[in-house]
């Protein structure tokens, strides 16, 4: 076996890797979306919560 061989084999990984990668397309970009926005609704939910007891208790918000 050769230094060729490994590189080749190397190569020949990446290129599948990356077309796995590459095979969903949209998939990707909507599920990174669709977490952001849990997340961001989650961490509103938290926040009112927190500053409506804040403010019940005369707290500083």
């Amino acid at each position: 076996m050769s230094s060729t061989d490994v590189f080749f084999g190397i190569g020949h990984f990446l290129q599948w890797s990356f077309g796995l990668i590459s095979k969903p397309q949209w998939g990707i970009p909507i599920a990174i979306t669709v977490v952001l926005v849990f997340g961001m609704l989650y961490w509103l939910y938290w926040e009112k919560r927190y500053t409506r007891r804040a403010k019940e208790r005369n707290e500083f918000i």
